[in-house]
This record gives structure tokens, sequence and C-alpha cells, in this order.
């Protein structure tokens, strides 16, 4: 079985070196099954289009056909206009079990696949920690007996879950190298200290590291708590307090208390930017019954304000945190393209931005 892990696959997509005819990309991460992608696209495909770029889905209501899916894998050639990514979703847990003539179709293609064409099998399914373990197990799991299905000399199985501290310290390391930041070892392994067994979420926090860095350009284990934890927390508590409850007084305050303290506006809406995603992945869990102290520990939130955060993501309404996300991500683009003056007006208005929402 050739197996890979999430960070060595990319580097090979990224290399070119080698063809990819099929791939199984699983794991309870599934969510980095979605860059695995976009490096396929962003390295094999000039310009995605609806016939170089098919998705196709096994999930309730919408049932694909493996039939479907090899004809468009086999459809391909070697000009480089015909080349194609095929994508087959995996949704639903009874998707997992093949019967007689899919078996027959699969192991057809796998014996000689289209070279010319980039087949992803993509299992993505909505499931809690303890639920996915059970369909992984060695021996009689659903998903176990699946990739043994799709076992051949072509396929890659890429495991979204192995996840070693040293591909993920040369990932930031390269990765805020790009944005000209240095990261010392000290203050890696502050992160694994404060992370745990969570080192996953690092990737998708990357660029308040970069805004951290300052003028500096440098992240020392003294940084690390803050950027995690967020500035002041309680500074920020009181921030996003008034937001939710629209006190502009109070929100005039403490931004002001943020910036005589040295705190710059583009970190002040990063962190709000951080904030109100994190909000937007609880609501997202708790509508799909994780428990609290899983979320808490995911999104890595203090147990001391846990239940204040969980009352906060039950009070928003979808709609109104995702026009709020709007006005943030407006925020956040000037932050990167306007002079410093000018963003921290912005950010002083935004309270009123948020008051006009309910007049709209």
């Amino acid at each position: 079985m050739n197996e890979s892990t999430f960070f060595n696959f990319l580097k090979r997509i990224k290399a070119k070196k080698e063809s990819f005819p099929f791939n199984v990309i699983y794991g309870f991460n599934e969510s980095l099954g979605e860059r695995v992608i976009n490096s396929f696209v962003e390295n094999f495909i000039e310009q995605k289009s609806d016939f170089n770029y098919r998705r196709y889905y096994f999930e309730p209501g919408k049932e694909s056909s493996w039939q479907d899916i090899i004809t468009d894998a086999n459809s391909s050639s070697f000009f480089i206009q015909s080349r194609k990514i095929v994508i087959a979703v995996i949704r639903d847990v009874k998707n997992l079990k093949l019967n007689g003539m899919d078996k027959k179709i699969l192991k057809k293609y796998l014996d000689k696949p289209n070279m010319n064409t980039i087949l992803i099998v993509y299992i993505s399914l909505d499931l809690l920690k303890d639920d996915y373990k059970q369909l992984i197990k060695r021996k009689n799991g659903k998903i176990t007996d699946f990739l043994a299905e799709l076992n051949s000399s072509y396929t890659i199985f890429v495991n979204l879950d192995r996840i070693f501290q040293g591909e993920v310290s040369d990932y930031m390391k390269n990765t805020l190298k790009e944005k000209g930041v240095s990261i010392s070892q000290g203050a890696f392994e502050k992160i694994v200290e404060m992370k745990g067994d969570d080192l996953i979420s690092i990737i998708n926090e990357m660029s308040i590291f970069e805004i951290m860095a300052g003028e500096e350009k440098k992240i020392d284990s003294g940084d690390v708590e803050t950027i995690l934890c967020g500035v002041e927390s309680h500074s920020i508590w009181d921030l996003t307090e008034a937001i939710e409850k629209e006190d502009a007084v109070k929100y005039l305050k403490t931004l002001k208390y943020l910036f005589i303290n040295g705190i710059k506006p583009a970190f002040v809406i990063g962190t709000l930017v951080t904030h109100y995603n994190k909000i937007y992945t609880a609501k997202f869990l708790l509508k799909h019954n994780f428990p609290v102290s899983d979320i808490g520990r995911v999104l890595n939130q203090p147990t001391y304000f846990l239940d204040k955060f969980i009352n906060s993501v039950r009070n928003f309404s979808e709609k109104r945190l995702q026009q709020i996300l709007e006005i943030i991500y407006r925020l956040d683009y000037e932050s990167k393209t306007c002079s410093e003056d000018f963003v921290q007006v912005s950010l002083q208005s935004f309270i009123f931005r948020i008051k006009l929402l309910n007049k709209s």
C-alpha cells in the first residue's frame, strides 16, 4: 500500500516529477483534502473549466455512478488542454460499500488507468471523531475495507491524519519565510506545548502569525501565547462583547486602549477575523452535535470562558454572522492595501456599520 502524508504529498505535487493517475484522500482532518485538490489544480491544469475539472458526489439525494466517473476519466488525452482532474467525493458511509459491478469497473481501471487524468477519490464524511475511528479500525472497518478495494500499483493513499511535528515545523518556517518572517525553534516548541495533538489547526492560523511578527519580522517563544490566545484576551472579549451589544461607547473606549498600548489596527482586525471565524466554525459543530468540550479544544478556547464563548455562538443568527464576516473581510483587505491611519479610522467606524445592519 503506497501511503503518503499530507505535507509530503503536497511536495510531490509541487515537484511535478510524476503522474498521479489514481489518488485516495482520507482522514478525520478531511478539510485538508481541499488543499490537496487545489494544489493539483494549480500545478497540473492551465485554467479550471467544466471540461477539465469534474466533481462527482456520493451523498444522500445525489447518487453518482462509478461507470460515469471512469468513462469521464478515460476521455482525456495527452494534449495539455485535454488533461483532466476528476474527483469522486464520498459523503455517505453507505457508499463505502461497493457492489460487484462497481468493483469490476474500478478493478479494470486500476489495472490500466488513463495517465492523462488525475482521478481522486476523496472520502469526506460528516462524522464525530469517535465514529470515524470505528470506520478506520484495522480490521472490519468500513473505510479500511474500502481502501483495500482501491489498492493497486498505481494508487497513492493520502492519510490526512498523519501529521508529524517536523513537517508542521518545516511548513511554518517555509510559509513565513515566503512572507519575510522568521520563527525560532523555541517558538515552535511553545506551539507544540500549547497545541498538543491539535497541531493541524496551525495551518489555518498562519495569517495571524504573519501579522503579529510586526516590523522586526521575527517570532520567538514569548510571542506565541499572545498570538494563539489573542491580544490581551480580556480586552478582546470587551471588544467583541461591545460589538455584539452594539455598544459604541464601550467599543471605542476598548479600541483606544488597545491603540494606546501599541496594538496595531491590522492585528486587531486579524484577531477579529479569527474570533468570528471560530464562532462560525463552532456554530457548524454545534449544529452537528459536537460536544462543547471538543469544540473548546479544537478552537483553542480557554476553559474559563468557554461557556461565555458558546453562549455567544448560540446567540448569533447565521445571517448576521455572515454579514459581520463580510464587513470584517473588507477591513482585512483594507489593512493590507491602505495606510495605517486609514485602517484605524475604518476600524473605529466598524461599530457603526454593524449598527446599520439592523436598518438594512
